[in-house]
């Protein structure tokens, strides 16, 4: 690939993260938009995975192609706060199964735009289209090819999907 800010899989993922905390501080709850891309058949949900990474580090690569692109990658100021107030997520684990942490709930500040599960997976969607396009145009990766096996290998997108 071409040396560019994120290389293929963090640029796709982070546009990708970047959309469902978009549509969550925009007010749509957090149980739709991870629930809207379960159709997808990713290994995880994305907050789940903002878990696993550390609330901080997903901050920071947001931050930083927010700089690179500012008119496509936002910062969302609830994963900031999350961030400012040490959580390690959005869930607690008690029961075994994730359930949104209230610590984090009372943090969120939301908007009144509520959507579908249908509309957040379309938002997200075209927004990783948006940029798995703009990657092609820039030279980023030769061939679409190259990012379905980026996102197949490197992050776990569903081989029967086409990555």
């Amino acid at each position: 690939v071409k040396d560019a800010p994120a290389f293929v899989v963090n640029r796709i993922l982070t546009r990708f993260m970047g959309e469902i905390q978009n549509v969550i501080d925009e007010g749509t709850p957090v149980e739709v938009a991870e629930k809207a891309v379960e159709p997808l058949g990713l290994p995880m949900s994305p907050l789940v995975l903002l878990e696993l990474v550390g609330p901080a580090i997903g901050l920071h690569v947001s931050e930083t192609l927010n700089r690179a692109f500012p008119e496509r990658f936002t910062v969302s100021e609830n994963l900031a706060a999350v961030v400012k107030a040490g959580k390690r997520g959005f869930y607690v684990y008690d029961s075994g199964a994730p359930v949104l942490d209230p610590e984090v709930a009372a943090l969120l500040k939301q908007g009144d735009t509520v959507l579908t599960e249908e509309q957040t997976r379309d938002r997200v969607l075209d927004a990783v289209a948006q940029e798995i396009g703009l990657m092609l145009e820039e030279g980023v990766v030769a061939e679409a090819q190259d990012i379905d096996l980026c996102l197949i290998t490197g992050a776990g997108w569903p081989f029967h999907l086409g990555g």
